[in-house]
């Protein structure tokens, strides 16, 4: 692959490290949250239509899922980007392949998710700068409009657990490969055998 500039403020070994561990931590919680979420839509949707049998209970919770994976990706949110600039650097240097391709793509869909998340965020500051004085967490005008930012961000969120674990792997044979000895090394030649002694040399 075409080997690409290292991210303009690359994190140090250590802080990629926890980066990376939180990122798995994450990945981690994120299933749970969409395993107790389906285990929850099997249960109270009508198999056939798949509507719900309660649509405002459904809708709680709903909402309940947005707010939780929203809430187990805050430990990542503020690195995300770092993270896929620092993998697609990493990726640039191993050789090419058809999984490196299909990492490539996967970066490419973290980095929009990423962007996405942080366009809604700051559109939720906005907005919340906004909202009249009286809407407080715990009212109508308050929690309707967050709610709608967090159905809006599960989307980006759900991408990031489906393509999460490609950074780590990225990490994982970026490390590999600088173990690796360079094949460009020159190898010390053997040192020559002895030559045989001759005939007239014994006593």
């Amino acid at each position: 692959m075409t080997p690409s500039p290292p991210p303009p403020n690359p994190p140090s070994n250590e802080a990629h490290q926890l980066y990376l561990r939180q990122l798995g931590t994450y990945l981690r919680e994120s299933k749970q949250i969409l395993d107790a979420w389906d285990a929850y839509s099997d249960e109270h949707c009508d198999p056939e239509t798949f509507e719900p049998f309660d649509e405002a209970a459904y809708g709680i919770r709903q909402r309940r899922r947005d707010t939780d994976t929203l809430n187990a990706f805050g430990r990542v949110y503020f690195h995300a980007d770092v993270l896929v600039d620092t993998a697609e650097h990493q990726l640039a240097r191993l050789p090419a392949s058809s999984a490196a391709r299909a990492r490539a793509w996967q970066i490419v869909e973290l980095r929009t998710s990423t962007q996405k998340l942080y366009e809604l965020h700051r559109q939720w500051l906005d907005l919340r700068g906004n909202l009249p004085t009286d809407a407080v967490p715990g009212t109508a005008a308050y929690d309707e409009p967050l709610a709608e930012s967090r159905a809006d961000a599960w989307h980006h969120l759900d991408q990031w657990g489906i393509h999460g674990q490609a950074l780590i792997d990225i990490n994982t044979q970026a490390q590999k490969q600088a173990r690796r000895p360079s094949d460009t090394l020159v190898k010390t030649p053997p040192a020559p055998e002895a030559a045989p002694k001759s005939p007239g040399s014994r006593r």
